[in-house]
């Protein structure tokens, strides 16, 4: 392959990345583009070296993104859009009974399932932590 066709293809690959979700192609990319200047340098290199070089500068380009990428910015609501963890510590009173240790709790206009002791609708429980979608609660 030429170093024109790997240019083209790490234009592709830029334009994947623009039409899908997530941050994937750019990586690939990055690796296409690498190859093109290696057989742009070298054009005496065989297709099956150029392909390892794709692999191995991909492998490279997804490390390095693994090892230098920016930190999420710390917030004061380190909950937020995690509802379940959000309510961990608060208290609750249960909507149905638990039975076989689940049960239900309903928090505003909602009703969570929880997981627990066996325990009568209307006592009061709190919100021990968070399993999936279901609230593990402990009697208050």
């Amino acid at each position: 392959m030429e170093a024109w066709q790997w240019a083209a293809i790490a234009g592709m690959l830029l334009l994947l990345e623009l039409a899908t979700p997530g941050f994937f192609f750019a990586w690939l990319a990055v690796a296409a583009a690498v190859v093109a200047a290696v057989a742009w340098w070298a054009p005496q290199l065989v297709w099956q070296v150029q392909a390892l070089v794709f692999a191995l500068a991909a492998a490279l380009a997804v490390l390095a993104w693994f090892r230098f990428r920016p930190e999420p910015a710390a917030t004061a609501e380190p909950g937020l859009n995690r509802r379940g963890e959000a309510l961990v510590g608060s208290r609750l009173v249960l909507d149905q009974p638990i039975q076989n240790g689940r049960g239900r709790v309903r928090i505003g206009d909602t009703s969570w399932p929880v997981s627990g002791p066996d325990l009568s609708a209307g006592t009061a429980v709190r919100v021990v932590r968070v399993d999936g979608n279901r609230l593990v609660v402990a009697a208050e």
